[in-house]
Order: structure tokens, then C-alpha cells, then sequence
């Protein structure tokens, strides 16, 4: 394992000299790095500093570009790069602005390297719903069931369904999909 903070670039250049060195290069990167803030999740416009959106872009935007920059550096031929981000930066929302505008500039960062890095490397996105994860905590019973109501399957998404579509978009059985965002959200989205 290669520890990293993925928004400094010394780190990220020193965590990809490591895969080098380990592996002789790369096949597949999941860019799944995010910043979850609880403190900033319900805030209203008025109350959303400057600096929270340098924080958030700091890992979600900026770390996703330095993860795939570094990883196109040393991949191989066939190879895929399989970005997260969220429904909410494709339908919008109510709750989560600073996270939805940082997740909304990985959807376009997706769509500019898979045309970049085409044919070597295939270039997809996963946006997600409402998945059982830790930001579930941070609501209350109401919302919980709030947010149940709003998705079509009539619960949250599970991890393990997250990382199948990840495996999927990385494996060869997907080696004619690039550029796309796959949306996992249970419904979700159709409100």
C-alpha cells in the first residue's frame, strides 16, 4: 500500500515513482478520493466561505487531475481511469454546493482526458446517488427516510455495488466505453 495526499503534487509524483518502481507501471486508477465535511453539507449560500471550496477542489477537482495526470505518465496500453462523482453535479440540489460544483468540474475533467488519452486509456465516471457510506451519518432519522423516498429502488445504494461498476468500467468487458458517466443512484436522479 502507498499512502498519498492527493492534492499536493510532490506526494502524488512520489506515490507514482513507488508504483513505478513496484509494478513497472499501471492498468487501472479509481479516482474515489473526497472530501466529506459534514460542516459543510447543509450550508446556506450566505454561510459558504472562499476557502471551503479551495478545500473541496483541493482534493476532489485538483486531486483527480494530479491522480490521472501522474497515473497517464506510466500507463499501459488498454488501460482505464474510473472517476467518481455525484449525481447532484448533474441534476443539481439543494444541500451540498461546494462538493456538487467540485464533482461537476471531474464530470467535464472526464470527458476532455478521454478524448486526450484515447486509444491508450479509456477515461470513464461513476456518478453516484445516495449511497450507504459515513455522510449517512450526519443525518438525522427524517432526512434518512427522506432520502429513501426520493430513490426509486426504495434504499440507499451499497459500497459493493459501487466498487462492480468500478471493476466493470475498468475490465475489458467495457473496453469500447469511454468518455460516459454511469449513473448509479437507485432512481434517484428521475425525480
Amino acid at each position: 500500500m502507498v499512502h498519498a495526499d492527493v492534492s499536493e503534487p510532490p506526494s502524488v509524483d512520489s506515490m507514482y515513482a513507488e508504483v513505478k518502481d513496484r509494478l513497472g507501471g499501471l492498468d487501472v486508477l479509481v479516482n474515489a478520493a473526497g472530501l466529506a465535511d459534514s460542516a459543510l453539507w447543509n450550508l446556506s449560500v450566505d454561510k459558504i466561505e472562499l476557502e471551503m471550496w479551495k478545500r473541496v477542489f483541493a482534493v476532489d477537482t485538483y486531486g483527480t487531475f494530479l491522480c490521472s495526470q501522474g497515473a497517464s505518465r506510466i500507463m499501459k496500453q488498454g488501460s482505464s481511469i474510473v472517476n467518481v462523482a455525484s449525481t447532484p453535479a448533474l441534476v443539481g440540489d439543494t444541500e451540498g454546493l461546494v462538493y456538487a460544483s467540485a464533482k461537476g468540474a471531474v464530470v467535464s475533467m472526464t470527458r476532455m482526458l478521454a478524448k486526450m488519452l484515447a486509444p491508450r486509456t479509456r477515461v470513464n465516471c461513476m456518478a453516484f446517488g445516495s449511497f450507504e457510506t459515513s455522510w449517512v451519518d450526519w443525518l438525522d432519522k427524517g432526512q434518512k427516510e427522506s432520502y429513501k423516498r426520493a430513490i426509486h429502488m426504495g434504499r440507499f445504494g451499497r459500497p459493493k455495488e459501487a466498487a462492480t461498476l468500478a471493476l466493470f468500467l475498468a475490465s475489458d468487458e467495457s473496453s469500447f466505453i469511454t468518455g460516459q458517466v454511469i449513473v448509479a443512484d437507485g432512481g434517484e436522479a428521475l425525480r
